[in-house]
């Protein structure tokens, strides 16, 4: 599939929204005991949600450097890639304490590293899998039209 930019907003909304977000709060109801405290669910929704912010900001950048490559195409080890510097980017701009929104001692230390990355690991690898297998099985024209939903 050659995506469009459209296709990769697209794509990257639908499996935030379906895959990102279920995980994202059962995820935030393990961490607090599987009780519902928004104070600290709140935390891994935004840390989610600017992700996939920088994520929707670096499409047309990752759209022009397919370009540049002989095939236009971008493969999926390409996308492995690129989400976990997005990953990276985020988790580093909030550790030092730069997103007014995401709170900095969530970031700190060890453990910060470890629950931000159990968090990303469980919500990438479902929406890689999703992306590779059943969204192509599910929906037969979206691998043939760039990545969009709808378009005949």
């Amino acid at each position: 599939m050659i995506p469009t930019l459209a296709g990769r907003i697209q794509t990257r909304l639908f499996l935030f929204l379906f895959i990102g977000i279920p995980i994202t709060l059962l995820y935030g109801l393990y961490w607090t005991g599987w009780q519902w405290d928004w104070r600290t669910i709140q935390i891994f929704v935004w840390f989610l949600c600017t992700i996939t912010g920088l994520g929707l900001l670096l499409d047309p950048v990752y759209i022009f450097l397919q370009t540049t490559r002989w095939d236009r195409d971008w493969p999926f080890a390409y996308q492995f890639f690129f989400s976990w510097v997005e990953f990276g980017i985020v988790f580093f701009v909030a550790r030092a304490g730069l997103i007014p929104y995401l709170p900095e001692f969530a970031f700190q230390g060890g453990q910060g590293l470890w629950i931000a990355t159990l968090h990303f690991t469980l919500v990438f690898v479902p929406s890689f899998l999703f992306l590779l297998g059943p969204l192509q099985a599910i929906f037969v024209r979206w691998r043939f039209k760039g990545g969009q939903f709808g378009k005949m």
